[in-house]
């Protein structure tokens, strides 16, 4: 992999820096930032650059970018990735040696597979989604993009998932289920019913207790 510039300073950022240097290795030359009040700051050491200046210090020829943008919201989750995807950066996705991903799966780019997570054979991911520590992704799963698994949520086998939903911590899907787009799965529900999109799901079992709107889309606070 090309050295990495990563996008972003909160949280998401951060732990995608610890993976990136002491789990794998990787040189990371910068991290990156829309608002320039940053850009005279440091992180780990590394400079806080200006994203509109991005390519005059680091081309997408000689550098690749980790975009790590949280859950506030879920829509620039997928809009700032597919920015710099359409700029030409390349996005690989950061996988710590410590999770287990079968080799029969597939993981699209940008996406974040942290230490502890299971992804099982069959599986197929889509691109920027963020596997949090101790998740698993059972066997012969399909799973769009811009999704968000906190830690400990458990998707059964064959189960099919749409984009940038949110499944928080200790969430179950059932398996055989579906999952649309703009879905939230709270925090320990148990999803035992196909789930439709731009809801919010909630409870044991798992009830649609409010609808989400499309202009809005998912946001955690």
């Amino acid at each position: 992999m090309s050295p990495l510039v990563i996008f972003g300073l909160g949280s998401v950022a951060r732990l995608a820096y610890s993976c990136a240097t002491y789990e794998l290795g990787l040189d990371v030359l910068a991290f990156a930032v829309d608002s320039a009040s940053h850009t005279d700051s440091e992180l780990f050491g590394l400079p806080v650059v200006d994203a509109e200046s991005l390519a005059q210090k680091f081309s997408p020829e000689s550098a690749s970018i980790f975009v790590a943008v949280g859950y506030r919201s879920m829509l620039k989750r997928a809009s700032v990735w597919q920015r710099f995807a359409d700029a030409g950066w390349d996005t690989p996705s950061i996988v710590s040696p410590r999770a287990y991903v079968a080799e029969t799966s597939v993981i699209g780019l940008n996406c974040l597979v942290m230490a502890g997570a299971i992804v099982e054979p069959g599986s197929c991911l889509g691109d920027n989604n963020l596997i949090w520590s101790n998740s698993t992704i059972c066997h012969d799963c399909r799973i769009g993009s811009h999704n968000f698994f906190a830690s400990n949520s458990t998707i059964g086998g064959e189960v099919t998932i749409g984009d940038r939903s949110f499944f928080g911590f200790s969430s179950t899907i059932l398996q055989q289920r579906s999952v649309g787009s703009d879905v939230v799965i709270a925090a320990a529900a148990l999803l035992t019913q196909d789930a439709t999109s731009l809801g919010r799901y909630i409870g044991v079992p798992a009830r649609r207790d409010r609808d989400i709107d499309p202009t809005i889309g998912v946001r955690i606070s």
